[in-house]
C-alpha cells in the first residue's frame, strides 16, 4: 500500500507542479491541442477506442515490467502523466473553464488514474526487489513480477479498456452538457 500513497503523491505534486507552469498557456499551445483534437475526431470513435487503449496498455506494462530498472521507469511514467495532465488542465482552463475540465477529464479519469497509480505501485514493488537482489539481499524479483503481470492481466487491462470506452462514448457527452463542445469539434479559440 505504501507504494501506492508514494505514486499518488508523485503524481499529485507533478500535477500541482504542471498547473503552476502552464499558467500562460500559449496561443502555439492551444493550436496544437486543435491539430490532435481534429485528428482524433478523424478516427472514428472505434479506431479511437482502440488507440486509446493500446497506448494505455502499453504505457503501464512498461511501467510495470521496467520497474526492474530499480523502479524508476514507473517514477518517471507517474511524474510525467502527472505533470502532462496538470498542463493540460491549465490549458482547458484558459479556453474553456473549470467546468469544461472536470467534464473532460473525471468521466474516465476516474477510472485511468487509479489504475495508473497501481501500475505505478506495482512497478515500484519489482524495483525495490530489484534493489534488494543488486545488494545482495533476498529478493523476490521474478515472484513479484509474475505477480504484477497478474494483476495487469486481470485488473489493469479491463480497467483501461473501460476507461478508454467512457473516454471515447461518454466523456464527449459531458463535455457537451459543460458547454464545452468547441473542445469536441477541435475548435479551441485562446
Amino acid at each position: 500500500m505504501s507504494n501506492f500513497l508514494l505514486a499518488t503523491a508523485l503524481f499529485s505534486a507533478a500535477l500541482a507542479l504542471g498547473t503552476r507552469m502552464a499558467s500562460g498557456v500559449s496561443a502555439d499551445t492551444v493550436e496544437g491541442l486543435n491539430q490532435l483534437l481534429g485528428l482524433m475526431e478523424s478516427l472514428g470513435p472505434l479506431v479511437l477506442l482502440l488507440v486509446i487503449f493500446l497506448n494505455n496498455a502499453i504505457k503501464t506494462l512498461g511501467a510495470i515490467v521496467l520497474g526492474i530498472a530499480l523502479g524508476l521507469p514507473p517514477l518517471v511514467f507517474i511524474i510525467v502523466n502527472g505533470f502532462v495532465i496538470g498542463v493540460l488542465a491549465a490549458g482547458l482552463k484558459s479556453v474553456a473553464g473549470y467546468g469544461v475540465i472536470v467534464a473532460s477529464m473525471a468521466p474516465h479519469g476516474l477510472i485511468e488514474v487509479p489504475i495508473l497509480l497501481l501500475a505505478t505501485a506495482l512497478g515500484f514493488a519489482v524495483g525495490r526487489e530489484s534493489l534488494r537482489w543488486l545488494t545482495g539481499r533476498r529478493s523476490l524479483v521474478r515472484s513479484q513480477l509474475r505477480q504484477a503481470i497478474k494483476v495487469y492481466l486481470k485488473w489493469i487491462l479491463i480497467g483501461l479498456f473501460v476507461a478508454a470506452a467512457i473516454e471515447v462514448f461518454v466523456t464527449p457527452l459531458f463535455i457537451n452538457w459543460a458547454g464545452g463542445g468547441e473542445l469536441i469539434h477541435g475548435d479551441l479559440a485562446p
